[in-house]
């Protein structure tokens, strides 16, 4: 096998376990509005990498305060 497939493979492994992480992180937050909730884990799972950046550099706090 190729050295690249397997680079490949455990590059699409890893951003797997980040995207479920980062579900489970929204999902574990206790907040009053569950709107917010599903609209962060729509954009993780819909815009894979800028979902996952956006969601740490700014939603985690945005969860926290609601």
């Amino acid at each position: 096998m190729n050295v690249a497939i397997i680079f490949i493979y455990i590059l699409v492994g890893l951003w797997l376990i980040s995207i479920i992480w980062t579900v489970k992180d929204i999902a574990k937050h206790p907040h009053r509005k569950k709107v917010k909730k599903l609209i962060w884990t729509n954009i993780v799972v819909i815009f894979p990498f800028g979902g996952l950046i956006i969601y740490y550099l700014m939603g985690r706090k945005n969860l926290a305060e609601a």
